[in-house]
């Protein structure tokens, strides 16, 4: 896919109800652009009530909105325990 269609398809998986873990190739995506990190957090802030965002994705905008961005791209491909504030 083209950036502009992994974009897309980011952003459809926090719109709809399919609560979709983003694929590696997405996530790749989101840790390179600082554009799309920001609109993702900006979306987060305005869409948590909704509900359809997927713990794994939500993890890891909470974590590239964090100021421990370091060692972010290893940390995207581990479990952990996410509970999503709403």
């Amino acid at each position: 896919m083209n950036p502009k269609q992994l974009e897309d398809s980011i952003f459809e998986a926090v719109s709809d109800t399919s609560k979709r873990v983003w694929t590696t190739e997405e996530k790749e995506l989101i840790v390179n652009n600082y554009e799309l990190q920001s609109h993702l957090e900006e979306w987060l802030n305005n869409s948590l009530s909704d509900t359809s965002w997927h713990e794994a994705n939500y993890k890891i905008v909470r974590d590239l909105s964090s100021p421990s961005k370091l060692s972010l791209s290893m940390n995207f491909f581990e479990d952990e325990e996410i509970h999503i504030p709403f």
